[in-house]
């Protein structure tokens, strides 16, 4: 398998707008996704995971480190590429599920047949055909999920980032989850998720990172054995 993103010494510092002390909330993190990989960033609440995507997503600037996809500079033209489902993504709760991916279908570009069709096929691929016609303050946690996924593959990206995507579920609602991780990686699709809860990374990974005090500590493969709570 080729290299699809390879996160070399990523580092990224604050200083105190008093005393100007560095601060460190991520410090020389790197490791690399192959194509078509499931990979699990694992760590406590404030290890520095949403950071770590924060800075590959452009939303922050690194005070160090690179990163390249596809072995190039992740520029605009690479980010395009890139589905993302924050930890709590925000909707227009007003919206229908199907408004509301009507409208993220505009913000990448998709108009007319183009769109009607990939919002029809993510209504079904996700289960959501039953809640079209409803409005987003109706819907559950879990359903609210799955129309955040959804939204994340409307361009077929390469690859998808999902920042803690089962948080706040119930036993039901992480089945479904991870069932739905599981086909898109089958569909070819590149995957790193966040989680703090080590089961979760150990039913789907072969690969996790492990990210405490925001470095890692290490890249552990879960089919050999490894047990990453030691490093936790």
């Amino acid at each position: 398998m080729s290299t699809l993103l390879d996160v070399d010494g990523l580092t990224k510092h604050v200083r105190h707008h008093w005393t100007m002390r560095k601060t460190y909330l991520l410090e020389n993190v790197s490791f690399a996704l192959e194509e078509g990989e499931l990979f699990g960033l694992i760590g406590h609440n404030g290890a520095g995971k949403t950071t770590t995507f924060k800075l590959v997503l452009g939303f922050l600037h690194p005070s160090a480190g690179r990163v390249t996809f596809g072995g190039r500079p992740l520029d605009g033209l690479a980010r395009r590429q890139i589905g993302f489902l924050p930890e709590s993504p925000y909707f227009y709760d007003y919206l229908t599920v199907a408004e509301a991916l009507s409208f993220y279908a505009s913000l990448y570009g998709l108009t007319g047949a183009t769109a009607r069709t990939r919002v029809a096929e993510l209504l079904t691929q996700l289960h959501l055909t039953p809640k079209r016609h409803a409005k987003l303050r109706t819907l559950s946690k879990g359903t609210l999920q799955r129309l955040g996924v959804a939204q994340a593959i409307l361009a077929r990206p390469r690859l998808l980032i999902l920042d803690e995507p089962m948080s706040g579920l119930d036993p039901a609602g992480r089945h479904h989850m991870r069932e739905l991780i599981r086909a898109l990686q089958r569909e070819g699709t590149t995957i790193v998720f966040s989680s703090h809860i080590l089961p979760d990374a150990e039913a789907l990974c072969s690969r996790v990172g492990i990210l405490a005090r925001g470095q890692l500590r290490d890249v552990v493969r879960l089919d050999q054995d490894a047990d990453p709570s030691a490093y936790l």
